[in-house]
């Protein structure tokens, strides 16, 4: 699918939420990702695609996402962040598993590193707008409070816990294991190190694999 650039925010230092005007409705379920492409050559080893989770809700006129864009920063974060409005590039269809379940008496552990949080955004907009409450336990690490993206979002959802963890406090699997039903969903999302480190600590924890659902931002090494 062919979507056109629009604009783009700042929401934190280095972090930018990018918004495009797709051809058609994007069909997605909120919490899923997809690959946004750039047409023009671009001299990077990874190629000319990149996957964000889409921070946008299937009914909005725009389509959504947010990178970080370090400095120096990769030919392909260079190029997005060079995009002028009506500039062309081309999504693939969405897919993954950081979605809501359908049942709303599953308790859900939200678990964000850094922009990881971005993979709840969705979500949580989608039960704003249908005025749905469940029992969500928020715990968000990140390196410093001037890097949290989201705050209004979250302040406006009526969350059973919200827990923020600034470095140097670290965040453990024991903390989210002792603070959560021992029933819950739990989405783990930031980067391959931070999600890891949790997914095999909850498990190690007696937590079943079966209810942690997680997702990483490829290529990231710190969020």
């Amino acid at each position: 699918m062919k979507v056109w650039f629009e604009h783009r925010e700042k929401l934190a230092p280095d972090i930018w939420q990018y918004f495009f005007r797709p051809e058609r409705p994007v069909d997605f379920t909120p919490g899923q990702y997809t690959s946004f492409h750039i047409a023009q050559p671009l001299a990077d080893p990874r190629g000319q695609s990149r996957v964000f989770t889409l921070t946008s809700l299937p009914s909005d006129r725009l389509v959504s996402f947010v990178a970080k864009i370090p400095s120096p920063c990769t030919p392909y974060k260079q190029a997005l962040h060079n995009l002028n409005t009506g500039d062309e590039l081309r999504l693939d269809d969405a897919m993954g598993d950081l979605v809501l379940p359908k049942s709303a008496d599953i308790p859900l552990v939200y678990v964000a590193g850094g922009i990881g949080m971005a993979s709840f955004a969705s979500m949580l907009k989608q039960l704003l707008a249908t005025r749905e409450e469940r029992a969500i336990f928020l715990f968000y690490a990140m390196h410093s409070r001037s890097e949290q993206i989201f705050r209004e979002l979250a302040d406006s959802y009526p969350l059973a816990l919200k827990t923020i963890a600034i470095t140097p406090n670290h965040l453990t699997a024991q903390e989210i294991k002792d603070s959560t039903p021992p029933d819950a969903l739990i989405y783990l999302s930031g980067s391959e190190r931070f999600v890891e480190e949790l997914r095999s600590g909850l498990e190690r924890l007696g937590t079943p694999h079966e209810q942690i659902i997680f997702d990483y931002f490829d290529g990231y090494t710190e969020l």
